[in-house]
């Protein structure tokens, strides 16, 4: 139908009004000139509706699919980078840590279906994969919208495709024998024992981490903060977390009431000690710095 060609005759015969539309097409009464725009609403709806739908899949197939299995891969690979460092660091009882990161039991039979097809590249897949791929990413978009209906689309999108929902970290521990059991409430460890597990894990996740950003920013600081460090943890213990610290080439500030940080594991240290008497305002600083054998007071 050519919209811009059409105008429109009004006429009076036998004294009843009569509205004619001409178009390209021929001239029209008006009611069916309505039944023929309608219809063709109806038709350039669903051509935009298929089109949208092809523009969908294709984006949901190509940049989403790929983002996301880029996000996964990545992540694998930090795992593997922190399990690298991990393999050779014992606490002083002899205890070792591994990391696991698989899916979670309750991910879903498209999410278990997601996963291993986002892993086959894309221009490798073939139709029934590529179908099953769509099918199932589609399918996890569904149930986020009936889960939350009033959420905006992007909203919806995100929360259907965080790939972080879909997977679950597991804490193995290896005693001084090698034998290997999962870190939960009823794996026997002290609370000392626990911190050291936790902060080996923490340790090589910040190693792991500022190594892959080290590709994009060499210039970016390696520096982690902790607050009350090692407490409940034995002093020899303090050592050898210290110097692992110095091995994985992390800078850090950490606070506490017992810890100076005068390792022989530790090459150099800025240490400060607050002091502080209640019947006088005021802070007073001791500055002392340690150069891995012996420890020297700067000013106060």
């Amino acid at each position: 139908m050519g919209w811009a060609q059409t105008r429109t005759e009004l006429s009076e015969p036998r004294g009843v009004k009569r509205l004619t539309v001409h178009d390209e097409d021929g001239a029209h009464d008006v009611t069916s000139y309505a039944e023929r725009v309608a219809e063709a609403v109806v038709r350039a709806e669903e051509t935009v509706a298929v089109a949208e739908e092809e523009a969908f899949e294709r984006h949901l197939l190509g940049e989403l699919a790929g983002h996301l299995s880029r996000q996964i891969d990545e992540a694998r690979a930090l795992i593997a980078t922190m399990n690298d460092v991990l393999k050779d660091v014992t606490t002083s009882a002899g205890l070792g840590v591994r990391l696991d990161w698989s899916l979670a039991p309750d991910a879903g039979a498209d999410v278990e279906a997601v996963v291993p097809l986002l892993a086959t590249p894309a221009e490798e897949r073939t139709r029934v994969q590529t179908t099953r791929l769509r099918d199932a990413l589609r399918r996890c978009i569904e149930a986020i919208r009936r889960l939350d209906p009033t959420a905006t689309g992007g909203a919806q999108l995100r929360a259907a495709l965080d790939y972080r929902s879909w997977f679950v970290f597991t804490v193995y521990v290896t005693d001084s024998a090698g034998d290997e059991r999962r870190l939960g409430h009823r794996t026997a460890l002290s609370q000392g024992e626990q911190r050291v597990v936790a902060y080996l894990v923490l340790f090589a996740a910040a190693a792991a981490q500022f190594d892959a950003l080290a590709a994009r920013a060499p210039w970016a600081p390696r520096l982690i903060l902790l607050d009350d460090a090692f407490a409940k943890v034995d002093e020899p213990t303090h050592g050898r977390l210290l110097g692992l610290l110095v091995e994985l080439d992390l800078d850090f500030v950490l606070t506490s009431e017992r810890v100076w940080g005068c390792f022989a594991s530790v090459p150099s240290l800025n240490i400060y000690e607050c002091l502080r008497d209640p019947n006088v305002p005021g802070i007073a600083t001791l500055h002392f710095t340690w150069d891995g054998s012996r420890r020297r007071l700067v000013g106060v």
